[in-house]
């Protein structure tokens, strides 16, 4: 039997958990819990040490227990921590949260759009670009930034397979095509 990726093993873990939120209606409280586990970086290192085989099934579910408890987690995701557990992955638990933001995010029918930049952009410029893109696109979006200083300035904006390429870097590349003919 081939080794799955980690990739493919948190997104198999992810899609179980947006289905068990489903069947029992309980996706905006697992939404929720999924932040509230990464805020608290804490509680995912205590949860790394779970993957230690010294640990027996029942202390692991104790362990468990008292971090949902804690943080006030739904009985879908202490279950779902219960079965990483169980399977002895909680180092992919990061990959699988972040898979599961993508496939809310799709669920809810928000667009991630990946936008480029040198620096950081400013709470005010963010909230216009997202107004700006909400308003073209005609649907509420989620906005992941990169900072890339190899840009130069401007920005790069993508989306589904679109990407507008806005940014110095490109442009000197045109010109510098165009200057030499190819263009």
């Amino acid at each position: 039997m081939a080794k799955l990726s980690k990739i493919q093993v948190a997104n198999n873990y992810a899609n179980a958990l947006l289905e068990a939120a489903l069947a029992e209606k309980t996706l905006p409280k697992v939404w929720k819990d999924c932040q509230k586990l990464q805020d608290a970086n804490n509680s995912l290192l205590q949860l790394n040490i779970l993957n230690n085989p010294v640990f027996k099934s029942e202390e692991k579910k104790n362990i468990i227990s008292d971090i949902a408890s804690s943080l006030q987690l739904s009985e879908t995701f202490k279950n779902f921590l219960e079965l990483v557990a169980a399977k002895r992955r909680f180092n992919d638990l990061p990959a699988m949260l972040e898979q599961f933001a993508h496939l809310y995010y799709q669920n809810q029918g928000i667009l991630e759009v990946e936008v480029e930049s040198v620096q950081k952009l400013s709470a005010e410029q963010g909230k216009k670009l997202k107004g700006g893109l909400e308003k073209l696109l005609n649907q509420k979006i989620i906005l992941n930034y990169d900072i890339n200083q190899k840009i130069i300035g401007g920005l790069k904006i993508s989306y589904n397979s679109v990407c507008i390429d806005d940014t110095i870097a490109a442009k000197l590349k045109t010109l510098e095509q165009v200057m030499k003919g190819n263009k």
